[in-house]
């Protein structure tokens, strides 16, 4: 139906919005409800670290279910946690409303991306809609900030959550008018319940969610003042869980993750860089409104309006990346440049300093917009590629943005651990801790990302090495 991928944008952009808008109310929320810094963190994550995992279990029930059953199921419980987040009193009551929509919001972007493959009619179809799917998450991820803002400035950051809620209704009554009774990822016929393809992986999905919930609790453990021995305690688990997902990942036959992406050199390669250029990305972000509102006394609209300058580069930069992929050997170039441009970024945003430098968190963020379109544009592509089929589609679609997602959600911790490393430098150290946690991110953004990159012909380059045959 032609009014299909007009709803696969809409609820894709309920779920962009949910973890962009709410980042320019980030400060203004944690003066309101006097939040901890660890705290104001995990709310800042906390939809990420939820949605993550859950879209893995979500991309099954589209397959199951049908899209046209499960997004508008979805977008109501969105709609009704995002009115408990703008309802929340506190911020334990904000942290669990956070993670109860990001399980809801868990559904929209796998179903979104698979649905709009599936609608395409031939590769060159499914590579303008998933240029189109990146450039609708990039605007968004890019606008929503500036949409935080002007709510936050107008009515107060509890609207940010309400704007979200009403969103998702409209989104919901879309959905139901629009999309057809039976979609491409209607369950199938020959389908069994008890096959360990039909079969949905909850043990998986619940080792990647303790993985990631140890990895920013050692993450977080600095800033909340806890002793040492609790982060390594932290690390050490977070070490085992991972270890555990590894060896089912490689034993269990259903596995959650899609196994064929992580088989392949080429597909596997553009997951870590998802993973890497979105921790990257919301490390600088939450740094930056941090800054520009207390450094720099700016209102959350003022902040929000340093920050657009990312929105057409992304746009932009992501469609075209996304048509240049198909040339051969293009893929890994477009992903290093654009984590080369975040590490540019970082760099010139640790630089800037006092009030008259506004211009170099402005200029900072149209270099990050570009390297965001780029590499996100590239990366998604080469997932997307790589999937075989519809039911492959919501199988990669998952996988990539659960690396994203997760790396989003790794992002605000890593600020809070580098900030707070920071501060134990010298008095003499030029720059507030933020600066210094960004010009430090900087190298070590680029060194990942010639690491990530880097051409070994036919070997593997994530160092994996050849995978048995019971994958």
């Amino acid at each position: 139906m032609p009014g299909s991928p007009f709803v696969c944008h809409l609820a894709l952009l309920c779920g962009a919005l949910a973890i962009a808008a709410p980042t320019a109310a980030v400060p203004a929320f944690a003066d309101a409800l006097r939040t901890s810094p660890a705290l104001t963190q995990w709310c800042a994550a906390g939809y990420q670290l939820t949605s993550g995992p859950l879209q893995l279990g979500a991309g099954h029930l589209a397959d199951r279910y049908g899209a046209r059953r499960v997004l508008p199921a979805a977008l109501a419980l969105f709609a009704t946690t995002s009115l408990l987040a703008a309802t929340a009193g506190h911020g334990p009551g904000l942290l669990t409303a956070r993670l109860a929509q990001g399980a809801a919001g868990s559904v929209l972007s796998p179903v979104s991306l698979s649905l709009l493959i599936g609608l395409s009619p031939d590769e060159n179809e499914e590579r303008r809609a998933v240029g189109g799917w990146v450039a609708t998450a990039a605007t968004a991820s890019c606008l929503g900030p500036l949409l935080g803002g002007l709510l936050t400035s107008a009515l107060g950051w509890r609207a940010v959550f309400g704007a979200l809620a009403l969103l998702a209704v409209v989104t919901a009554a879309c959905a139901l008018t629009l999309l057809p009774g039976r979609t491409p990822h209607s369950p199938r016929p020959e389908g069994r319940l008890d096959s360990p393809e039909g079969r949905l992986d909850g043990v998986g999905i619940a080792l990647c969610t303790a993985t990631a919930t140890m990895a920013l609790i050692a993450l977080t453990a600095p800033t909340a003042g806890a002793p040492p021995i609790a982060a390594l305690t932290a690390v050490a688990a977070a070490g085992v869980l991972l270890a555990a997902l590894l060896h089912r990942a490689r034993h269990h036959q259903g596995f959650v993750l899609d196994s064929g992406l992580l088989r392949r050199p080429a597909t596997r390669r553009a997951l870590f860089v998802l993973l890497v250029l979105f921790c990257a990305n919301s490390l600088f972000t939450y740094l930056t409104y941090f800054e520009l509102t207390r450094a720099h006394a700016l209102d959350a609209l003022q902040a929000a309006l340093v920050t657009l300058p990312a929105v057409a580069p992304a746009a932009f930069t992501g469609r075209w990346a996304a048509r240049r992929t198909a040339t051969p050997g293009a893929g890994p170039r477009l992903m290093r440049a654009g984590l080369l441009c975040i590490a540019a970024g970082l760099l010139a945003g640790g630089l800037g300093g006092g009030p008259a430098a506004l211009w170099l968190p402005a200029g900072s963020c149209a270099v990050i917009g570009c390297g965001l379109g780029l590499a996100n544009g590239a990366a998604m592509t080469t997932v997307a590629m790589g999937a075989s089929g519809t039911t492959g589609a919501t199988s990669a679609a998952a996988t990539a943005t659960t690396f994203a997602m997760l790396g989003s959600a790794c992002g605000p911790a890593l600020a809070g651990a580098a900030t707070s490393a920071a501060a134990h430098l010298p008095a003499t150290a030029p720059g507030t801790p933020a600066h210094l946690a960004l010009c430090s991110a900087a190298p070590a953004l680029a060194l990942t990302a010639v690491a990530l990159t880097r051409s070994h012909g036919t070997k593997d380059p994530a160092g994996w090495g050849p995978l048995p045959r019971r994958w």
